[in-house]
């Protein structure tokens, strides 16, 4: 009975991905344009992942997704994980420069704007059918926060699902998850999705910290101080031309690295992190020709930093505990019209309004009770956009797209344009000529903080970023494609804060990058995968000096190999990212990291499992830490090798 169900499965799997081979080289994306397109028809050097892409390999946070991606990585400082692209990662920006988004709606809350991508985000992979990255500005559809590029995760339907699931999963730091599903399409014709998930993680138990090794700060020794849990719950109902879709997170994390001048190893310091949404999206097909897209969402954030400081020096208590509180709401809607009644013409028109209801920052301590900050505000954001794709002949397309936004931080209007031409010379091959720019408003936070040294800034203003870009594409067949990019990024406008953690923010960054990037990548019918991308960037600060927290290389391989008949599959990652330059002088070294995972579909009938073992080689490399004032270490030491084991049944 076992053997059959591994054939059985074996040769479903194998009829399937047969049938589509050429399809996953060119898949579908939705988010480069805001309306379904091939990704070789998109004015971007798209990338995506499937979600059987992130069971082979392995993937547990959506950073630890993109980290594999073409021209993206990672950095942790032990509390928040960031998201470098092509070059550019500012230490501590809470990944503001990039849009993150679930189903097409922004998820950058309204007081950091951070994106977040560790433990803080809003799903459960296990929930993802489709991660699309368009590298590149996206303003011209977007609006504020897609500088540097736009992530759009996808979640998976009810009848994806198909029953109850039930996951117990164990990893070594004394981490554990567990997540229930359900999922189906009822025989009313709705398809409806629910589900939880709680998980742990003691972390490590003793981090030593060079910088701190005194016997007043127990030699250095961080004890249990890495602790982090999470909680999510996520439902998605559609019903004819209705979606509704809701998630809530709520994370918390003790620091261990006692930023900010926090006491070294004390259990207090932590911050938590929560997060919720409802969006309800309209579709309807007005004629055979045009179709209208309505939402309408409610979003809200908070935030509280819990840090034990030492006052002694200025003839205060010895330990005092100051809290950091955030809170943020807001709501909207869009409206979206895609249309072909014109002749060889695709055009988008759309509208989109938010109104930051509340944008409040609180900062005080608590005994001897003093408020440093209690401010609040609030505005509305309008965004007008259109984009039309107008064939110029058979094989060729002008994509030209703008957008005007209207920002309640601003006193000036935003107009960001973004043009593209693609041409089609052969059937197997696209070249894409691309420009756009883009903008971030300051966010709250960048305006308006006053506590510890921070100070307000009333009068900084937008970053702005312009981008050039030609790629080619090859697609001969037999499973094949190749890419090749070079790209020219120019920003001006950089909010930076110099020095360090203290003073203001100001718009005196101007860097730009040069760079290239190449992916070659080989599917085969019965599912095996290599792929490999390379991207070269080197980024400059104004005068020519090296950007910090820049690597020059980034190298990423993927091997899949499947098993047994197709019942298993081994997946391969090699992650080499190059040295970077770090904040307080010297770099932080250049590492390898190699991961491998064994998954296996329906080993037994519904059971699902994936057994990983992550940093291979036990490699403790290093990340960025800080500028002195709000990360003491320069660089941080990470984990070594850790295991993890996940189990996922079906009724």
């Amino acid at each position: 009975m076992l053997m059959s169900n591994l054939h059985a499965h074996a040769n479903e799997v194998e009829s399937i991905v047969a049938l589509s081979l050429e399809q996953l080289l060119n898949v579908e994306v939705t988010s480069a344009s805001k309306y379904a397109q091939k990704s070789s028809e998109a004015p971007s050097a798209v990338a995506v992942l499937t979600a059987e892409d992130i069971h082979t390999f392995g993937y547990r946070t959506l950073g630890d997704a993109l980290g594999g991606l073409r021209g993206l990585y990672t950095s942790n400082d032990r509390n928040y994980s960031y998201l470098g692209v092509r070059g550019f990662l500012h230490p501590n920006d809470y990944t503001s420069r990039i849009l993150i988004m679930v189903d097409g709606r922004r998820m950058n809350e309204n007081i950091y704007d951070s994106g977040f991508i560790g433990q803080e985000f809003m799903l459960d992979l296990d929930l993802v059918t489709r991660i699309e990255y368009i590298p590149g500005p996206g303003s011209s559809v977007y609006g504020a926060n897609a500088v540097l590029g736009v992530v759009n995760v996808i979640t998976k339907n009810g009848q994806d699902i198909n029953g109850v699931q039930a996951v117990a999963e164990l990893a070594s730091f004394d981490s554990n998850k567990l997540r229930a599903t359900y999922g189906n399409k009822l025989q009313n014709g709705a398809d409806v999705l629910f589900s939880a998930s709680q998980y742990n993680s003691g972390g490590q138990t003793n981090l030593y910290f060079s910088e701190f090794d005194t016997p007043a700060t127990n030699n250095g020794i961080a004890h249990h101080m890495d602790n982090e849990r999470a909680s999510r719950l996520f439902t998605k109902i559609q019903f004819e031309e209705l979606t509704l879709t809701a998630g809530y997170v709520d994370r918390f994390k003790q620091i261990p690295t006692a930023s900010f001048g926090a006491i070294f190893n004390d259990p207090a310091y932590r911050t938590t992190d929560t997060m919720a949404y409802a969006n309800l999206k309209y579709e309807t097909a007005l004629s055979d020709k045009t179709s209208l897209e309505m939402n309408g969402f409610y979003q809200w954030y908070g935030y509280e930093g819990v840090e034990p400081y030492d006052t002694t020096s200025s003839g205060g208590p010895s330990r005092v505990i100051n809290i950091d509180k955030s809170a943020g709401l807001w709501w909207g809607g869009e409206a979206k019209l895609v249309t072909t009644a014109f002749d060889k013409q695709k055009i988008v028109l759309g509208s989109e309004y938010q109104f930051d209801q509340q944008q409040k920052l609180f900062t005080y301590d608590v005994n001897p009770y003093f408020v440093y900050q209690d401010s609040n505000r609030s505005g509305s954001r309008i965004g007008l956009y259109a984009q039309d794709d107008l064939t110029l002949r058979d094989n060729l397309v002008l994509s030209a797209g703008m957008r005007l936004d209207y920002h309640h931080m601003l006193k000036n209007m935003q107009l960001n344009p973004r043009l593209g031409l693609i041409w089609h010379p052969l059937q197997t091959t696209t070249v894409k000529l691309l420009y756009g720019s883009a903008f971030r408003a300051p966010n709250i936070y960048e305006r308006d903080y006053k506590a510890f040294g921070q100070e307000p800034n009333p009068n900084n203003k937008e970053e702005r970023i312009k981008t050039y870009e030609g790629i080619v594409e090859w697609q001969p067949g037999s499973g094949l494609k190749l890419m090749g990019s070079l790209f020219y990024n120019d920003f001006s406008q950089v909010l930076e804060l110099p020095n360090g953690a203290t003073g203001q923010f100001v718009n005196s960054g101007k860097p730009h990058a040069y760079g290239y990037e190449f992916e070659a990548e080989k599917r085969w019918g019965n599912g095996r995968l290599l792929k490999a991308s390379l991207n070269h960037t080197l980024l400059q600060e104004e005068g020519g000096a090296w950007a910090i927290g820049s690597p020059k290389n980034v190298f990423q391989l993927h091997y899949a190999e499947p098993l047994f008949g197709n019942a298993a599959k081994l997946g391969v990652e090699s992650i080499f990212v190059d040295k970077r330059k770090a904040p307080q002088g010297g770099f932080a070294a250049s590492y390898n990291l190699v991961n491998l995972n064994l998954s296996s579909k329906k080993l037994l009938t519904g059971l699902n499992t994936s057994f990983g073992i992550y940093n291979l080689f036990n490699t403790h490399y290093e990340n960025l830490g800080g500028g002195g004032s709000d990360l003491v270490q320069n660089v941080l030491k990470m984990d070594g090798r850790s295991l993890r084991l996940n189990l996922e049944y079906t009724f």
